[in-house]
């Protein structure tokens, strides 16, 4: 049985990358739970009292927004974007592996893409002053959150990129 170039010598987790997955799972955690509150009152408000949260719909967008965000970086770091593997057993370990690459380099560039033009739109929100309709919630601030992770994810991909090339890729 022959070893494909994604398991092997997978070095250990290095000191930023346990800080990150802990302050990153602390928050998502964190925003998770307060999701399930709002939720929690909003339906209890509405069915028991005739009353719901109000803003709870907004609130709703922007933790929903900033626990996927919070997530990306998670995700990419530990390699587990969804994948399709329909023809990747007929391809040989070197076909892979160059898969692999592409792969790494084309979400490298996409996340870094979509980082630079979420910048863009961030700073126009803040300077016309973008808010939630009903809370009057400012908006550019959960925008420049998603601009960081969205760069922090880019440069994980491109991290693991340069990992693969020198054959020291995680699984």
């Amino acid at each position: 049985m022959s070893e494909t170039f994604e398991t092997q010598n997978p070095a250990p987790l290095t000191r930023w990358e346990i800080v990150l997955d802990q302050f990153l799972g602390f928050l998502a955690a964190t925003v998770l739970m307060l999701l399930m509150i709002v939720t929690f009152i909003d339906v209890t408000g509405r069915y028991l009292f005739l009353a719901p949260l109000p803003g709870a719909f907004e609130m709703t967008e922007i933790m929903m927004a900033m626990l996927i965000f919070a997530g990306l970086p998670l995700v990419s770091r530990a390699n587990q974007h969804v994948t399709v593997n329909l023809i990747i057993g007929l391809l040989s370990p070197k076909i892979r592996h160059f898969q692999r690459l592409i792969t790494q380099i084309i979400m490298a560039l996409v996340f870094g893409v979509m980082a630079w033009r979420m910048w863009i739109k961030a700073a126009e929100m803040l300077v016309q002053g973008d808010e939630t309709a009903y809370l009057l919630i400012p908006i550019a601030p959960v925008a420049f959150f998603m601009t960081i992770l969205l760069g922090v994810s880019s440069l994980i991909v491109a991290i693991q990129f340069a990992r693969i090339i020198r054959g020291k890729e995680r699984q």
